[in-house]
């Protein structure tokens, strides 16, 4: 482990750890693609002329693959390190984007299968990279100003991956962006594995350690359930903001409450990695989850102006870093050592079931009609958060010392 200069700021102190910044930065391009492909996939089907019906299926299919097969890829990452499952699925996912590039209007089945695999071989960059922060900095405020970094750098990838979107179809029209998206994945990910911490973590199978599954951890799932309930939001903000700009003929609308959603995000990510928390993350948490429904709440006012409704989409992304910070923290915290990868795994998965389950059951409310309608979809997912952090995770989650789980 990497000590810094402890008179160092903690995010100083991250910053000027050896390997960090590149981790992070390739960890980041090699993610682009997540935030790219539904969008990506959606335009590609539309500009070769295919049906919404086949770009929904192509969609739906490559968003649960990615969540079925996260907690698999990170049990593998456990089991044999991060060199060879970041090598097979970067150029597996890589080559799966190509598929769907040359398939979508030819060959829809096969463009369908193709989405399957490019959810199911994504990368795992975002658990590996939360595997190795115990290892680049010290334990305390450092640690969890990593944390909140990484949660912040998230926040950028759903930022700049829509722009990059855009400007890859204008540049190399919808099949070229999709190309795009494939190289991206490809390139980050095998400069992150490039990486000599990358490359040196080893495996629970190569050092003769038997597989416990975090999963096992009564204190692990309520996190898990947990992350659950922070993704209802994330979903249900996209119907939310669409039905607003549709209510109101304001075609720019659902783009901009989503990128003012994300710059609150960053807000929130700096000030708790410049200023990280000093209480554990097993008071913070359930905490955390509080806020983040009241961040909400103004959102459900009926015949909100759209610049204060665009003011109040900065105000409701601000917790989410620290959140997601204190929900790092404590998958570090409740899973064994050799587990670490597949807990992050399933920590990622939780995250985009409840973000897909909020935009399903948005949807459905959304569907009715009326601003009573949007009120409506906000109040649910705030309900969802609300019930599991104050029902779930209020309980003690450490039934035994850190080090009994180590």
């Amino acid at each position: 482990m990497t000590v810094g200069n402890t008179t160092r700021s903690p995010l100083r102190e991250v910053a000027a750890t050896p390997h960090a910044l590149y981790l992070l930065g390739t960890a980041l391009v090699g993610r682009l693609p997540t935030a790219m492909a539904t969008i990506a996939i959606v335009q590609l089907v539309r500009l070769q002329g295919g049906s919404f019906e086949l770009a929904g299926l192509m969609t739906a299919a490559y968003i649960v693959a990615q969540a079925v097969g996260a907690p698999a890829l990170g049990r593998w990452i456990d089991r044999v390190g991060q060199s060879v499952v970041l090598l097979v699925t970067g150029i597996g996912g890589a080559a799966a984007f190509v598929g769907m590039a040359y398939s979508a209007a030819a060959l829809p089945a096969l463009a369908v299968v193709c989405s399957a695999l490019g959810g199911l071989l994504t990368p795992p960059l975002e658990p590996a990279l939360r595997s190795l922060w115990p290892r680049l900095v010290r334990e305390g405020e450092p640690l969890k100003a990593a944390f909140s970094l990484d949660a912040g750098a998230q926040e950028l990838v759903f930022i700049t991956g829509p722009l990059l979107t855009v400007l890859g179809i204008s540049a190399f029209g919808a099949t070229g962006n999709v190309l795009f998206c494939a190289a991206l994945g490809l390139g980050g990910t095998l400069a992150f594995a490039a990486n000599k911490v990358s490359r040196e973590s080893r495996g629970l199978q190569l050092d003769g350690t038997a597989h416990v599954s975090p999963m096992r951890s009564g204190a692990f799932r309520r996190v898990v359930v947990f992350q659950f309930g922070v993704g209802v939001p994330l979903g249900a903000l996209v119907i939310a903001v669409t039905a607003v700009g549709e209510q109101r003929g304001l075609e720019w609308f659902a783009g901009w409450a989503l990128a003012a959603n994300a710059v609150g995000a960053l807000i929130g990510a700096t000030v708790t990695a410049v200023r990280p928390f000093k209480r554990t993350p097993e008071v913070l948490l359930p905490i955390c989850g509080f806020l983040l429904g009241v961040g909400y709440l103004p959102l459900a006012i009926p015949g909100l102006a759209a610049p204060l409704w665009l003011a109040l989409a900065v105000v409701a992304g601000l917790m989410l870093p620290p959140t997601l910070g204190q929900v790092f923290d404590l998958v570090h915290r409740t899973s064994p050592v050799a587990s670490l990868n597949e807990a992050n795994a399933w920590a990622v998965s939780a995250l985009n079931v409840g973000a897909a389950t909020g935009t399903v059951v948005g949807g459905i409310i959304a569907g009715l009609g009326g601003a009573a309608s949007i009120s409506l979809t906000i109040l649910m997912a705030v309900g969802f958060t609300w019930a599991l952090s104050l029902v779930l995770v209020r309980r003690r989650f450490l039934s035994t010392a850190p080090s009994a789980l180590k």
